[in-house]
């Protein structure tokens, strides 16, 4: 039987599901038909090479490994494209994801599209990319490029007329949760990556001696932060106003304090609350040694605002932004009353702002902290992160399934 070249793609994507479900036995049927057909390739090799190790069979991995890289074609030099979508979690979660994107564009070498669109808790209606809305633009691309007629496209349950349509099979069914791993070595013209890829599942199969495998992967995100996220100038502008009339005091120590609520405690890997008491310590050990320094206090908690004024005064500077009263509320991206551009202005800000202070303390498990340490080169213990690397954010990061108006504002 000789097969045409529909059945050959539509077989080896009956094999591919087959293998991230975990049912060795079909997809080494189906591979197996393809071959005695006369239609083995690279990537049917590839995939019977999986299926010979989950079974133990290192031999025939190795021959089937050893005649992908013979048969498997030249490099050509048609361009390739990421599409980024938005994780649709807190700010600086969506930042990370990114982030972790643009490594994966590079790491494949295609050329990054970042496109938060209906997903993104950040955007308001009539607004198509959200990011645009906050950074300049990673590459001249966008979706439209994405969208060209015949064009393929990975994963299969994105096609040219779903590319922004709001959480297609995300959380659940066919080519749901796929990790940014899949897309290191696919063929296809666009790969899409719109689900939330931990730096420890991709970091180790990149090019040997890339600085994000090193032991401390937190240099290179510095500077991939400071390379990538490059406010739109009337941002820029706000943060340069701010710092002259906010920072007064200086020197000036940096102090993130977040709501310790239920799912912020679940987000931490030792699931504990930090208390305003570890902050205090770090900031009088400060201003011991700086008796003259301010204290600039981010917080989503009112009553911290309170705390920490009541003990340290007037030399506690804070933005005017939008907080919890009690620790039983959602957190702020999930409360519908606020505007979600105006979350995004009001933690950009901020964050930037502290990013401009003398010293820094914030705890490891929260993404705003993790963003005030790699948006600066802080000197030698200037920066000082509570349980650091302890964020567990793809583990217990909130799915957000609801289908709220949040998601998708009135056109």
């Amino acid at each position: 039987m000789t097969y045409d070249s529909q059945l050959i793609h539509e077989t080896l994507s009956r094999a591919q599901k087959a293998l991230h479900e975990g049912d060795l036995s079909r997809a080494n049927r189906l591979l197996q038909r393809l071959h005695a057909a006369g239609h083995a390739d690279a990537t049917s090799h590839q995939m019977l090479a999986i299926v010979a190790v989950e079974l133990g069979l290192f031999d025939h991995a190795g021959r089937h490994m050893a005649e992908a890289r013979r048969v498997a074609p030249a490099p050509d030099n048609r361009p390739r494209h990421l599409l980024i979508r938005a994780w649709g979690a807190g700010f600086w979660a969506d930042i990370q994801h990114t982030i972790h994107g643009l490594v994966l564009a590079e790491a494949s070498g295609r050329t990054p599209i970042v496109y938060w669109g209906r997903e993104s808790r950040y955007r308001r209606a009539k607004v198509d990319d959200a990011w645009r809305l906050y950074f300049e633009p990673v590459s001249p691309l966008t979706v439209a490029d994405a969208e060209e007629e015949g064009l393929s496209i990975f994963p299969p349950k994105w096609t040219r007329a779903n590319l922004r349509e709001i959480r297609v099979n995300k959380d659940s069914g066919e080519w749901s949760s796929l990790s940014g791993l899949y897309l290191l070595k696919r063929d296809e013209d666009v790969t899409v990556l719109d689900f939330y890829t931990d730096l420890d599942d991709f970091a180790p199969w990149l090019a040997p001696g890339h600085p994000l495998a090193a032991a401390d992967p937190e240099p290179e995100l510095g500077r991939l932060f400071r390379r990538h996220l490059r406010l739109r100038p009337d941002l820029a502008a706000e943060v340069d106003r701010l710092s002259a009339t906010v920072l007064r005091r200086r020197p000036t120590i940096a102090t993130h304090y977040r709501t310790q609520s239920l799912p912020k405690i679940v987000e931490a890997i030792d699931r504990k609350g930090l208390g305003p008491e570890v902050y205090v310590e770090a900031i009088d050990r400060y201003l011991a040694g700086k008796p003259e320094a301010g204290i600039h206090l981010l917080t989503d908690f009112a009553p911290a605002v309170l705390y920490f004024r009541e003990r340290y005064g007037d030399r506690v500077s804070c933005l005017d932004v939008a907080r919890v009263e009690n620790i039983d509320e959602k957190t702020l991206e999930l409360l519908p009353q606020h505007d979600g551009v105006m979350l995004a202005h009001q933690v950009i800000l901020d964050t930037f702002l502290a990013a401009r202070c003398d010293a820094f303390v914030g705890d490891g498990a929260s993404g705003v902290s993790l963003a005030v340490t790699r948006l600066k080169e802080w000197p030698a213990g200037t920066a000082t992160l509570f349980r650091p690397g302890q964020s567990a954010l793809p583990g217990h990061v909130r799915r957000h399934s609801d289908a709220l108006p949040w998601w998708n504002p009135p056109e």
